[in-house]
């Protein structure tokens, strides 16, 4: 078992040590003003991800710029409009007497909206950034999450529970 926690040990601070190379700063060009770190969330810069292990020219680095700063909408306002919808949702919820179901759903259907529109929005900037990208450079990321996926795989096998004994109680 201990052998186990140290071999997890091990590959979580060999997926760290990926990681923070994905996001290495020397990399990536600087983010656009407001852009949260230029990170653009789980999906690396505008839905690319490990774009930031990649050797950009200083063409690529511009016209990345470019992509980011025009590719951002105001996810700040719409973070506080899916709040406020929660909120309607939770007062419904705390009102004493009947729920109205159909104002939940309705609520429920503008925050999957939200949703749907962000995730285009993020899918069309990756596409972009796609595109200026070279062959060599679109293998190196694919290279890339070949490593972290078999890592991720690893570290799933290792952490697993073991299978039930049968027989013992």
């Amino acid at each position: 078992m201990m052998k186990k926690m140290i071999m997890a040990a091990a590959v979580a601070g060999s997926l760290a040590s990926l990681s923070g190379q994905a996001l290495a700063a020397h990399h990536a060009p600087p983010p656009p003003p407001g852009c949260n770190g230029g990170m653009g969330g789980p999906g690396g810069f505008g839905g690319m991800p490990f774009l930031g292990n990649v050797q950009l020219t200083s063409a690529q680095h511009k016209k990345l710029k470019a992509i980011l700063q025009d590719s951002h909408p105001d996810f700040h306002a719409d973070m506080e409009k899916e709040h406020q919808l929660h909120r309607q949702i939770q007062d419904l919820l705390a009102t004493p007497g009947k729920v109205d179901e159909s104002q939940i759903v309705g609520l429920q259907q503008q925050i999957a909206q939200m949703h749907q529109l962000h995730e285009a929005a993020r899918l069309q900037t990756a596409i972009r950034i796609h595109d200026i990208l070279t062959t060599d450079q679109l293998n190196q990321i694919r290279a890339t999450q070949d490593k972290v996926a078999s890592l991720h795989e690893q570290l799933r096998a290792l952490t697993a529970p073991p299978p039930p004994e049968d027989g013992k109680k």
